[in-house]
């Protein structure tokens, strides 16, 4: 599928559990634990009953793998996004190619558990942003979404929420289970992912989102992706080639 640019899936469940494949683009799932931000060669897992909405940031490509619900033992109880490494791509071209019906006891059933078997050894990546219930704490989330900075603090957000840093700092806490500065850092590094992959220079990125220096963002990047801004995109544009 090619949605456009802000095109969203209202809530809704399935059956089977989904893995949702971004080829070029971006993608959010929502659930009332918060979303999942996809960047491409990710995949997010969604399970079986789960209500969930699915939302793009821009013009994207995915592709969905359903798997029956006789075959979710050992696949993830909540969602998660996993990377597409080459043989879980090459399991997925395959898996499109299956279709949803097949004998429990055929070739395409094995390979379809090969699958299943891969999904469930992948690791999970650092896509994931917890959202609270408080409105105040609402209203921040919601309006850093739009526009976050590093150095944008606890004192600006108590501006636009209506709420003191020391109350805004304890519902990060008790709500989202991590600091505002950690919550702050992960959504800086999904809007990072984003605008690379977009084109963005490092410096560019790294202004537009409050940083003081390319260096600051480097770090800030390479400690949390295990490599550093020009290393992922060399990586994913081998992986597009792939793809």
């Amino acid at each position: 599928m090619s949605p456009p640019k802000g095109w969203t899936i209202e809530t809704h469940t399935h059956e089977r559990g989904q893995l949702l494949c971004i080829i070029s683009g971006n993608m959010r799932v929502i659930t009332d634990e918060g979303s999942w931000i996809t960047p491409p060669g990710q995949a997010c897992w969604v399970p079986s009953e789960a209500n969930h909405l699915v939302t793009f940031s821009q013009s994207s490509e995915f592709r969905t793998i359903s798997i029956r619900s006789d075959l979710l033992t050992d696949l993830p109880k909540k969602c998660c996004v996993i990377k597409l490494s080459p043989l879980l791509r090459e399991l997925i071209l395959t898996a499109i190619k299956i279709g949803w019906d097949y004998r429990l006891e055929s070739y395409e059933a094995r390979l379809m558990q090969l699958l299943i078997e891969k999904i469930s050894l992948e690791k999970e990546t650092p896509f994931f942003i917890p959202e609270g219930r408080d409105s105040r704490l609402k209203k921040v989330t919601s309006a850093m979404h739009e526009n976050v900075r590093i150095d944008y603090t606890l004192k600006h957000w108590g501006n636009v929420a209506g709420a003191s840093p020391r109350t805004l700092a304890r519902l990060f806490e008790l709500e989202m289970g991590m600091s505002f500065s950690t919550w702050r850092q992960q959504l800086c590094l999904l809007r990072a992912i984003e605008m690379l992959l977009k084109g963005q220079s490092i410096t560019t990125t790294a202004f537009m989102l409050g940083y003081s220096s390319a260096g600051n963002f480097t770090s800030m990047f390479t400690q949390a992706m295990s490599k550093s801004p020009t290393a992922y995109l060399r990586e994913w544009n081998i992986d597009k080639e792939i793809l």
